[in-house]
């Protein structure tokens, strides 16, 4: 199979690429209590994070359902964490879920909020997708926060695999 076009976007303040072998260290070690609670679904190993970004970029190549984005800091070429869409998990048709997560001494400073829309371009250009869905535990409030701030709608409270989980929905700008 083709491999993907492995894009970077920018806004000048971060920058999104897919993850390479050399950001395993800074990943884990920007992972803390929060990221492993939410995110990775319990503490992540050495061995973890860089089997996760094997398959990361085995997806890239093979043009597979995840597109994983590490989440860089422009001044500094920093890894601050990351942004992933799944196009196999279509909540409904048309829509795509996405997660992302960003390193604890990076957070507060709006760059969630410029993944997402580093990904919504993304989006827009590289598929065919209308709406981004993002799912939340309904504990977790710093994110349910971000997802309104980030101009997600409430689109209710739903059980899935992983419990239950409160989705928002955006459009993705044309």
């Amino acid at each position: 199979m083709n491999s993907l076009p492995t894009p970077e976007l920018t806004d000048g303040v971060i920058f999104l690429r897919p993850l390479a072998a050399e950001d395993a260290a800074d990943h884990l070690a920007g992972e803390d209590e929060e990221m492993s609670k939410w995110v990775s679904g319990g503490r992540s190993t050495p061995a973890t994070v860089e089997a996760f970004i094997r398959n990361s970029q085995e997806n890239w190549r093979s043009g597979g359902p995840r597109r994983t984005f590490g989440v860089f800091d422009c001044a500094s070429s920093r890894l601050v964490g990351f942004i992933e869409v799944n196009l196999a998990r279509l909540v409904e048709p048309g829509q795509v879920n996405v997660s992302y997560g960003v390193f604890r001494q990076w957070r507060r400073q709006g760059l969630a909020l410029r993944a997402i829309d580093l990904m919504d371009e993304y989006l827009r250009t590289a598929t065919e997708a209308r709406q981004i869905v993002v799912r939340i535990a309904p504990a977790n409030t710093a994110s349910l926060k971000l997802a309104e701030k980030a101009g997600f709608t409430f689109h209710g409270l739903f059980d899935e695999p992983e419990g239950r989980m409160v989705r928002y929905v955006r459009d993705i700008k044309t």
